[in-house]
């Protein structure tokens, strides 16, 4: 069962995307690996490429580079994020039967993402996630990332639901933090656990070990 602080039934459920549907770390991290291999001549590791989340990926790889290797590079980036994406990316335990119980209890439900939108879409679309949300949101379509509530609340009115009716779920910092700005019940998607003890500090309003405890929140 979820751990609760919070007797508010949400109405609609705001999901991350990374790390929270898909595990998707150990392809990003391979992509920014290839994308960087022939300008910088180094392997960067895991924790040091965590360290740059935070903006959408193409401009991660810019921040890096000089202008004139900047496209190569993003290129590079995507077409190593696609090629390898069915081979290296699965959804998490317990994420699709979430999504389809959802959705059969008619719960409005969209992606609010860091990550870029031609990243976002082939995650979306290789996996077979996208026939489930009716908004997504990528880092592209903001010009303030998480932890600001700007994709949140633009998700929120694109569902046609008051912020506060929402529930946000993630594992990361950035999304907890977002969910609180936004007025947003927030969700630890505690099944990942590369952020655990950051967002337990945080104080999430529930604490979901699994996928199924995020349908419990929804039960009526």
């Amino acid at each position: 069962m979820p751990r609760v602080k919070s007797t508010r039934q949400p109405a609609a459920a705001i999901f991350d995307l990374d790390g929270t549907l898909a595990d998707t770390f150990a392809l990003v991290f391979a992509s920014w690996n290839e994308a960087m291999r022939e300008p910088t001549g180094r392997q960067y590791s895991p924790e040091e490429i965590m360290s740059r989340f935070g903006v959408p990926d193409p401009d991660m790889i810019r921040r890096e580079l000089p202008h004139e290797q900047q496209s190569r590079a993003v290129e590079t980036y995507h077409d190593f994020y696609a090629a390898r994406h069915e081979q290296m990316v699965k959804t998490f335990d317990g994420v699709r039967e979430m999504l389809d119980e959802l959705a059969r209890r008619r719960v409005p439900m969209g992606i609010v993402t860091g990550k870029g939108l031609r990243s976002m879409n082939i995650t979306l679309h290789t996996l077979g996630l996208d026939k489930h949300f009716g908004v997504m949101i990528s880092g592209d379509d903001v010009e303030r990332q998480k932890p600001a509530p700007d994709a949140l609340v633009l998700a929120a009115r694109a569902l046609e639901v008051e912020p506060t009716d929402c529930a946000m779920i993630g594992d990361s910092p950035a999304d907890i933090s977002a969910g609180k700005a936004a007025g947003m019940l927030t969700v630890a998607a505690a099944w990942h656990a590369p952020y655990r003890e950051r967002i337990r500090a945080l104080e999430p309003d529930v604490w979901a070990e699994s996928p199924a405890d995020v349908v419990r929140l929804f039960e009526r």
